[in-house]
């Protein structure tokens, strides 16, 4: 169906319970189909089975932290090419965050229009299925 535009979809992979609510209702409000994840075994299991257009990472989760989730998701053939967020209060990461693949790497606490800003620089809310999203894969319904 050529032109067809679709939400695009975020993965917001954090622990913190009211974090991922405002990231969530935010982003929502913002057009983006939004799914979340506790975990990095959820965030990976997540990623896999949603194929979304950009995931937003904690580095610090329970099972398996930010850098071996960013480690699994660019091997995997399947998610390699999901732009990856950093979310994180630890410093001085941007570099490490660049090496290890990610897209880019944002500071908490920090404010929604900074998230909605990275997110939208990544992928717009909405997104023609006749093109390429930025991850280089075709547009998924």
């Amino acid at each position: 169906m050529q032109g067809a535009v679709r939400e695009a979809t975020v993965l917001v992979v954090e622990d913190d319970a009211a974090t991922r609510d405002v990231f969530s209702v935010g982003l929502g409000h913002d057009g983006y189909r939004v799914v979340t994840a506790e975990s990095g075994v959820e965030g990976l299991r997540a990623a896999r089975d949603q194929h979304p257009d950009v995931i937003l990472l904690d580095l610090s989760l329970a099972g398996a932290d930010g850098w071996e989730v960013v480690r699994c998701l660019k091997a995997s053939t399947a998610t390699k090419d999901i732009p990856v967020l950093l979310v994180t209060g630890h410093t001085d990461l941007e570099r490490r965050a660049r090496e290890e693949g990610c897209a880019g790497y944002l500071m908490k606490p920090l404010r929604l229009e900074t998230l909605r800003k990275a997110v939208a620089s990544v992928v717009p809310p909405h997104i023609s299925s006749a093109s390429s999203s930025p991850s280089g894969r075709q547009g998924v319904a």
